[in-house]
């Protein structure tokens, strides 16, 4: 039987290893690591080169260390390749020189100093390196690194010091944690140095000597975070934080309690007030990103009626859950979106008239507040779903239930059945995905993403549970869960026709945070078809198709904002204007349809309300925006209507480096564009003017527009000249 060969992970590497990650920052130049080495928090940089395939599979295991001590430890990427182009880089950045390179690739933890200026020296102190040795795990390099965060954490053991906890620092609200661990947790130690002097953090570790203090605060379960509100004379209302134990749950709880005034109330001498005011702007800067993040995060559920089932919920592609309600919401609604995010899609119905309660009947909804959940494909099958979390339900029991009603319709494979059925897949021309696990069942996003229609036919989704080392080896598996693409890799689609190369084989290592987005756009990049897609760009004419591409769908929509009048005005000897922009819409298309977008145009020309939403001008045509309609936001195009500078724009918006404005959602008139240009053409023709000659009219005018720039930059120099000439007397 055929051998597969699995090659080297595929994916691309350019400078930045992790550039997909949002939690691993790229460190390749002095300034980073000055940033690195003046933290206040631990660092952990992982030293690579391109050239280097130990370093590529072990990409996977500094992204998992990242997601495990978001917020605990920041995490780099350095690419010794990067840095060494230049010849001086060793002198100012001393890390990838020859003796590393040959041991590449490594990772170094750097230890932020426990002061900042040297007492003796009076020059500024930076952090200690920690060159990590041994095997390396997420585990292992977690606990390496806790030992190097610094503790400003208040250890509390009697009432006499949790009074004088509470009237120190009068202004500063407090926080305390209660466990049972007799280390400090490094969380609540980073999450220290997050709000230093703006919360103190105190602990009591549960004993037969600090019993009085758990009586005194009621708590029973272990571990348990207490926030303490100053009422302004040393009395606290006291809250408990009733989420997850997790870094961004905590941070979003001890940001309510944070001072506004990030100087402290010690006295201190000039030089700290300033250090102290540096570091109020930086948090200040990062509290406002953060707020700014979870308003851009926020998934609003769509409004449903009787059309929006029909045509959209029960011809769903995901799971869906419905919300109904008359005057209050579900408890767990809010927390069933944040908790599921782009996993499901959401729809949502207040019940106020005949027509709602007559939608509730077909629904077979008989309780409010209630929550449905439906399964993938429900055309004509109004009751396939009877699972309704009716208001008794919490999130926990909604989850559990979830985690049951979803089902694994991935083919399980084992280590005997591995290679047959990769080899049939394979040369089916199949792109084959295979998810890698140890817990009792297949990941619900997985299993969510295996059951989307847009895969079948053309992607296999397997599954492997407890795969033998041997297989994990052979597969690069660095750590579980995991997933890889097996595929065929051809330079010419006849290839296909013909019979299978072992070279033909590759694998490709996903390597990103396991969410929703993250994986399907990892699957998606593997598609063709996505990629270069040879559908012509939707014309939007109505609402109901703006609606059908701009809104229902929660994505990102790009609208390019043509010129009707246009369509018989010469490009070149080819084509016309019009012609010359669908061309450049489709290419834009073909290149960038692999992402989660919706690519449209509308002729802005006709259909002119937009321009005053957008704030466009008529005589700026074409034009091109990005426009979100869940986050009510666009941001439109400065340059050329041209493949270059749209790309160059859509590349900024992936990024998170585009300007963005505050919008209202839009509405697009039904018109007859041909009347309105006809009409148009006989006001111009009455005014004396053709459409032809309103282009010469407009061309003779723009020449004459530079022309006097021109003169007018010549008048400037010659002002200039004269001057200069008369001060040489």
């Amino acid at each position: 039987m055929y051998k597969i060969i699995f090659l080297a992970v595929l994916c691309s590497i350019s400078v930045a290893l992790f550039e997909n990650s949002y939690l691993i920052k790229n460190a390749n130049k002095l300034q980073d690591f000055r940033d690195i080495l003046e933290s206040e928090f631990v660092s952990l940089v992982y030293f690579y080169s391109d050239q280097c395939e130990n370093c590529q599979r072990a990409a996977g295991l500094i992204e998992k260390v990242a997601e495990d001590q978001e917020g605990i430890i920041n995490v780099y990427g350095t690419n010794c390749d990067e840095i060494n182009k230049d010849p001086k880089s060793n002198e100012q950045i001393p890390y990838c020189s020859s003796d590393v390179i040959q041991h590449l690739p490594q990772i170094t933890f750097f230890e932020p100093p426990r002061q900042s200026i040297n007492p003796y020296t009076n020059e500024k102190m930076i952090a200690t390196e920690h060159r990590f040795q041994g095997e390396a795990s997420p585990q292992s390099l977690g606990q390496y690194g806790y030992k190097f965060i610094p503790n400003h954490v208040i250890r509390i053991n009697t009432l006499e010091e949790l009074k004088k906890f509470e009237t120190s620092d009068s202004k500063l609200n407090k926080v305390i944690l209660f466990t049972k661990r007799k280390e400090t947790s490094p969380l609540l130690k980073a999450m220290n140095i997050h709000y230093l002097e703006r919360v103190k953090f105190g602990e009591i570790v549960a004993s037969p000597e600090t019993q009085s203090l758990l009586d005194e605060f009621d708590i029973k379960d272990l571990p348990q975070l207490v926030g303490l509100e100053n009422n302004g004379d040393n009395t606290y209302n006291r809250e408990i934080f009733d989420g997850d134990l997790l870094f961004k749950p905590i941070k979003k709880f001890v940001r309510g309690l944070a001072s506004k005034d990030r100087i402290p109330y010690e006295q201190v001498n000039e030089q700290s007030s300033k250090k102290q005011e540096e570091r109020k702007n930086r948090r200040q800067k990062q509290d406002d990103q953060e707020k700014n993040n979870e308003k851009q995060n926020v998934i609003t559920a769509i409004k449903l009626d009787q059309n929006i089932l029909n045509k959209q919920l029960l011809r769903n592609d995901k799971p869906a859950f419905v919300h109904v309600y008359k005057e209050t919401p579900h408890k767990a609604w809010e927390d069933t979106i944040k908790k599921y995010k782009t996993l499901f899609d959401y729809y949502e119905l207040q019940v106020n008239t005949q027509e709602d309660e007559e939608l509730i009947k077909e629904l077979q909804i008989k309780s409010y507040p209630s929550i449905r959940f439906y399964q993938v494909g429900n055309t004509a099958k109004k009751r396939a779903s009877k699972i309704s979390f009716t208001k008794e339900y919490s999130l926990d029991e909604i989850n559990k239930d979830i985690q049951e009603l979803i089902d694994d319709k991935t083919i399980n494979i084992n280590e005997q059945s591995l290679q047959m059925q990769l080899s049939q897949y394979i040369t089916d021309n199949n792109i084959v995905v295979l998810y890698f696990y140890q817990t009792p069942q297949v990941g619900l996003t997985y299993r969510v993403l295996s059951q989307l229609q847009e895969y079948h036919g053309k992607y296999k989704f397997l599954s492997f549970k407890n795969a033998s080392q041997k297989v994990i080896d052979q597969f690069q598996i660095p750590n579980q869960p995991a997933i890889t693409i097996i595929f065929r890799d051809v330079k010419d689609k006849k290839e296909l026709e013909e019979e299978l190369k072992p070279d033909q084989v590759k694998q490709a290592l996903f390597t990103g945070k396991h969410g929703y987005d993250e994986i399907k756009s990892f699957l998606d990049s593997f598609d063709e078809s996505k990629k270069t897609s040879n559908k012509k760009v939707q014309e939007i004419q109505n609402q109901e198709q703006l609606e059908e591409y701009c809104e229902k769908k929660q994505t990102l929509c790009y609208i390019a904002l043509l010129n009707g009048e246009h369509k018989q005005v010469k490009h070149d000897d080819i084509l016309t204007k019009w012609e010359y922009q669908l061309e450049v819409l489709d290419k834009i298309k073909n290149t960038h349809g692999s992402k989660q977008a919706s690519f449209v145009f509308i002729d802005a020309s006709c259909h002119d309300e937009l321009l005053l939403k957008f704030d466009i001008s008529d005589d700026a045509l074409p034009n091109f925006v990005a426009y979100s309609s869940n986050k009510k936001i666009y941001s439109k195009l400065i340059g050329r209507f041209d493949y270059d500078s749209i790309s160059k724009f859509i590349d900024k918006q992936y990024k998170g480096q585009s300007s963005n404005i505050n919008i209202n959602s839009i509405q697009i008139i039904e018109k007859n564009c041909e009347e309105i240009f006809q009409k148009r053409k006989e006001a111009s023709q009455q005014s004396g003017l053709s459409d032809f000659d309103e282009e010469i009219l407009k061309e003779i005018l723009e020449e004459e527009r530079l022309k006097k720039k021109e003169l007018e930059k010549e008048l400037k120099k010659g002002k200039k000249k004269n001057k200069k000439s008369k001060d040489d007397l």
